[in-house]
């Protein structure tokens, strides 16, 4: 018997996380899992990594279950989705944290693959899990990026996809609104550098966060949590950023009044006769 106001794990609310294995997917597999969700954590290259994380969760007596899927695959995501439904029932919560990152200079094939991993794939399995979600009033969060706002040099490409996930995040919550799901979208800052950013890079980049540091995996998990958790909630990006985004839009906005007033001086009538 369980003790009353215990759920048991076909009563606890389910999340699937893609990419859900390392780095911020992992931290959002653990606050989601101890904040009373049974994590279905996705993988592709880190089998090892999720069985670790099952078994950890396991430990402190919080519930989760791995599934692979290559989601650069046709027909991976509707596999995907039938095993987390055959295992555990139901699916209340979908992140979609799977994504690569590649310069505008790579090769083309990688930026083919990255093209299907950041958007074709969340789309798509967004459209397959749709109907749990509405069975069991569920939500989406889309993990984007800042430079699906604000343009990032040398990765346009990139960019492009994150912009596309954030178009998806508001056509789809304006859908879903009036059938109980909600679709929402968090756009980290500077979190987990780069291996290859030198200490220079680095140094430059945290000197244009108001905050003056970067980010942690846990600061995205917890605005994924609270997102998934909002009832009234819908079609919202929430920048994660140390105040990245808003020193941008301040600079963007200094620029476009001093240009206008360039303009205006050009324009106005010489005073000298």
């Amino acid at each position: 018997m369980n003790p009353a106001g215990t759920k048991t794990p076909v009563d606890l609310p389910v999340a699937l996380v893609t990419g859900g294995a390392v780095r911020v997917g992992r931290s959002i597999c653990e606050r989601l899992a101890g904040d009373s969700f049974r994590v279905a954590i996705h993988y592709n290259g880190s089998r090892q990594a999720a069985a670790d994380l099952v078994e950890k969760l396991a430990d402190l007596g919080l519930k989760a279950d791995s599934f692979f899927a290559d989601l650069t695959r046709p027909g991976a995501m509707g596999k995907l989705v039938e095993e987390v439904i055959e295992t555990t029932g139901r699916i209340d919560l979908l992140v979609n944290n799977a994504a690569t990152f590649v310069s505008d200079d790579g090769e083309m094939t990688d930026l083919a693959i990255m093209k299907v991993l950041n958007v074709d794939a969340p789309t798509r399995l967004l459209e397959i899990v749709t109907p749990y979600l509405i069975e069991s009033g569920g939500s989406i969060v889309n993990i984007a990026d800042l430079a699906g706002l604000v343009e990032f040099p040398k990765f346009k490409a990139y960019s492009l996809t994150k912009k596309a996930l954030l178009s998806l995040t508001l056509r789809k919550a304006l859908e879903l609104a009036t059938r109980g799901v909600r679709v929402n979208a968090v756009c980290p800052g500077t979190v987990l550098f780069p291996e290859w950013y030198s200490p220079e890079k680095r140094r430059e980049v945290i000197d244009g966060i108001p905050m003056g540091r970067e980010g942690t995996p846990e600061d995205i998990a917890g605005a994924v949590a609270y997102l998934a958790t909002a009832p009234f909630v819908t079609g919202q990006t929430l920048c994660v950023d140390g105040g990245r985004m808003t020193a941008l839009m301040k600079e963007h906005a200094d620029e476009r009044a001093r240009a206008s007033s360039n303009i205006a001086m050009a324009m106005a009538p010489s005073s000298r006769r």
